[in-house]
C-alpha cells in the first residue's frame, strides 16, 4: 500500500506570490503559515474568488488550534516550528495532512476514515475538483461546471476546504456545516482588519480566536481537549458529534468524501449520509465563530444570513454599528488594526438549489472613527446618525422617486388609471440604491464629524435628490414610452419629482454640494423651470 501522497507538511504544493508580477513559488503548508505569521504579502495563484474566505478561515483556525494546544501563541515562527506544531495535533502522523491516503482506516486531509474499509462504499465519483466545490453549476450558467480537466493537487485542496467548511444543504443526505443558520444560509466572514490581504489579516485573526477561547468553552460547553480536527474521527454517515465533544476552534467536515489517485489523476469518491456530522441544528449557526455576527432575534439569536442583496449599505450599517446584531468578536477594534482599519465582510449567498452571488464589502474606517467604534456611546451615536440617513433615503424613494418613475413606465397615466406598484420601475430603483451605496459611507464619515446643527443633514439631502435626478434621467432615456405621449410623460415625471422633492427635501434646494456630481442629461429629459 502506497504511503500518504500530497503531504502538505512536506510537499511544496501551494503556489504563492507576493501579489506582484513575480512568478509563484511552491511552498509547504508550514512555510505558508510562517510567511503569513511574518505578515508578508501573500496571494495563492490557484485560489478562486469564492474560496478566499474559507481558505483564510482554515489557515487561521489550524494555526490557532496549534498555538493553543502547544501553549505558545507566537505566530511569527519558522516553518520547522509550524511543522512540529501541526504534527503534534495528529500524534506525529502525516496522514491527516495528506490529500491521498490509501489506508481507509486512517484519515486524510478533510476526509474522515471509512469504517467500511471499502472505497466502493463511496459510490459517487468525479475527476474535477470544481464539481466537488460548492458553486451550483448544474445548468452551466455564469460559472461553468466540471471544467478543471487537468487539476493540480492544490485545486483539490481548495475545493475540499470550501466544501467541508462552508457547504449548505443540497438535497436529502447532503447536510451543511454547523456554522450557519440553516441549510440555505451562508457562513459569513465579518471583521475589522488592517487590510484585506491574507498577510494583513492572519496574525490578527489568530489572536482573536485565542483571546476568545476561554469564553467559548464557558458559553458553549466546548472542551479544551475536545475534537479539533473533525476529519480525524471515523464516520459511517449515520452518527453526529455533539458540540460539547469539540474543541472551540474545531475545523469541521460536513460530507463523506475520499480522494484516490492513479498516477497524477485524482478522483473523489463520495456518498450521502443519514445525519449531519455535527448536531448543531438547534443553535441556528450561533457556535461562537469569531467572524459571524449574531442577529438579536430570540433568546440566543441566530447567525447572520446574507441574501442576494449582499452587504448593501443598510446591512453594513447594522453590522458596523451593532444595530440589531451582536458584533462578531473579529469586529472589535484592536491594537493591531492600524490607524485606519477597514471593515471587511464577505459571504457566498445561497438559496434552494441555487447560488445567489459572492458578496464582499470593504469600508475604509478613518482613523478619527476607530476609537468611536470601540466606545459604545459614540458607536450608538453613529448608529443613530446612519439610521436617520437610511430613513431619509427610504422616504425619498417612497415619496419622490417611485411616484416619478411610475409616471415614466405608465406614460403619464390619468390619476384614476395609475397603478401605485409597477415592477418595471425596480431596475431604476435598484440603480438608485447602488449609487447611494457608493456614496453612503464616505458621506457618513464626512458629515458625522460636523457640528450637530440644523443644516448638518443638508449635504445628504442634496446628494439624495441629485442621485434621484440621475435615476429619473436614466429612466426617461431608456424606458419605452409611446411617441405620442413622450413630451407629456417627461413633463409629468419631472413635475412629480421636483414638486415632491421641494416639499419633502427643501434643504436640497438651499444647499449647494459640489461633492455630488450631477448627471449629464438630454435636453428633453431636463426638468423645466
Amino acid at each position: 500500500m502506497a504511503d500518504p501522497r500530497f503531504n502538505l507538511l512536506t510537499d511544496p504544493l501551494l503556489s504563492v506570490t507576493d501579489g506582484d508580477d513575480a512568478p509563484p513559488v511552491a511552498l509547504t503548508l508550514p512555510a505558508v503559515l510562517a510567511r503569513l505569521g511574518a505578515a508578508q504579502p501573500t496571494e495563492f495563484s490557484a485560489l478562486r474568488a469564492h474560496q478566499r474566505a474559507p481558505w483564510h478561515a482554515f489557515l487561521v483556525q489550524i494555526a490557532a488550534i496549534a498555538c493553543a494546544r502547544g501553549g505558545d501563541e507566537r505566530v511569527a515562527v519558522d516553518a520547522a516550528t509550524w511543522t512540529a506544531r501541526l504534527r503534534a495535533l495528529t500524534d506525529g502522523d502525516d496522514a491527516p495532512w495528506s490529500l491521498v491516503v490509501d489506508d481507509l482506516t486512517k484519515p486524510a486531509l478533510l476526509q474522515p476514515p471509512v469504517p467500511e474499509k471499502k472505497l466502493a462504499t463511496l459510490k459517487n465519483t468525479t475527476e474535477q475538483p470544481d464539481a466537488l466545490d460548492v458553486l451550483i453549476t448544474a445548468k452551466n450558467h455564469d460559472v461553468k461546471g466540471a471544467r478543471m480537466a487537468h487539476a493540480q493537487p492544490e485545486h483539490w485542496l481548495y475545493a475540499l476546504v470550501t466544501l467541508q467548511t462552508t457547504e449548505g444543504f443540497l438535497g436529502k443526505g447532503n447536510y451543511g456545516v454547523a456554522r450557519m443558520n440553516g441549510g440555505f444560509a451562508s457562513r459569513p466572514q465579518v471583521a475589522l482588519a488592517p487590510g484585506t490581504g491574507f498577510g494583513a489579516r492572519f496574525a490578527r485573526d489568530v489572536r482573536v480566536w485565542l483571546d476568545a477561547r476561554a469564553s467559548l468553552v464557558e458559553a458553549y460547553g466546548y472542551r479544551d481537549d475536545g475534537i479539533a480536527l473533525v476529519w480525524c474521527v471515523p464516520w459511517d454517515g449515520s452518527s453526529s458529534l455533539a458540540i460539547q465533544a469539540l474543541d472551540p476552534f474545531f475545523v469541521e467536515v460536513c460530507r463523506r468524501v475520499r480522494l484516490s489517485a492513479a498516477g497524477d489523476v485524482i478522483t473523489v469518491h463520495g456518498v450521502s449520509t443519514t445525519a449531519a456530522r455535527i448536531d448543531a441544528k438547534a443553535l441556528l449557526g450561533v457556535t461562537g465563530d469569531v467572524w459571524t455576527p449574531v442577529r438579536l432575534d430570540g433568546a440566543a439569536g441566530k447567525a447572520l444570513t446574507v441574501s442576494e442583496r449582499g452587504f448593501d449599505y443598510v446591512l453594513t450599517t447594522q453590522l458596523l454599528f451593532a444595530k440589531d446584531y451582536r458584533r462578531a468578536p473579529a469586529q472589535e477594534p484592536g491594537d493591531d488594526d492600524g490607524d485606519a482599519p477597514v471593515f471587511h465582510a464577505r459571504a457566498l449567498a445561497r438559496g434552494q438549489g441555487e447560488t445567489n452571488g459572492l458578496h464582499e464589502r470593504v469600508v475604509d474606517v478613518p482613523g478619527t472613527f476607530r476609537g468611536w467604534l470601540a466606545d459604545p456611546t459614540e458607536r450608538d451615536r453613529l448608529a443613530a446618525f446612519a439610521q436617520m440617513r437610511i430613513e431619509r433615503v427610504a422616504e425619498f424613494r417612497k415619496r419622490v422617486l417611485r411616484p416619478a418613475l411610475i409616471q415614466v413606465v405608465q406614460a403619464a397615466p390619468e390619476p384614476k388609471n395609475a397603478k401605485k406598484d409597477d415592477d418595471r420601475i425596480n431596475v431604476f430603483v435598484d440603480r438608485f440604491h447602488a449609487s447611494i451605496d457608493d456614496l453612503f459611507f464616505p458621506s457618513l464619515w464626512r458629515d458625522a464629524a460636523l457640528p450637530d446643527t440644523a443644516d448638518r443633514n443638508a449635504p445628504w439631502d442634496s446628494s439624495i435628490v441629485a442621485l434621484g435626478r440621475r435615476a429619473l434621467t436614466t429612466a426617461l432615456a431608456s424606458a419605452p414610452v409611446p411617441s405620442n405621449r413622450r413630451e407629456r410623460t417627461v413633463a409629468a415625471a419631472w413635475r412629480v419629482f421636483e414638486g415632491s422633492a421641494r416639499k419633502n427635501f427643501p434643504a436640497a434646494y438651499t444647499h449647494s454640494d459640489d461633492r455630488t456630481t450631477e448627471p449629464a442629461t438630454t435636453e428633453e429629459a431636463q426638468p423645466t423651470s
